[in-house]
């Protein structure tokens, strides 16, 4: 396995992935087991700020993201997984 359980999981929207792992809690757990963090983007992040916040580089973000094709170009309330 890759360095997430399953990248196809982090294509699904976080109701789907919820549902998937049973509930916001198992689903939480089972992130960080992983080593992960859910990051929720805020108003005015860059994936530089929050490389930089977390202690990362913008190219593992994109790594561990595979969802964002743009790295100019993420939304607030998105989720990120950041490695812990």
């Amino acid at each position: 396995m890759s360095e997430f359980e399953n990248l196809e999981a982090m294509e699904l929207s976080m109701d789907e992935m919820d549902k998937a792992a049973g509930g916001a809690n198992r689903y939480k757990a089972l992130t960080e087991k992983a080593g992960f963090i859910i990051y929720k983007v805020k108003a005015g992040d860059n994936l530089n700020r929050i490389a930089n916040a977390h202690r990362c580089t913008v190219k593992q973000l994109l790594a561990w993201n595979p969802k964002i094709t743009n790295a100019n170009q993420i939304y607030v309330n998105e989720y990120l997984y950041i490695r812990a």
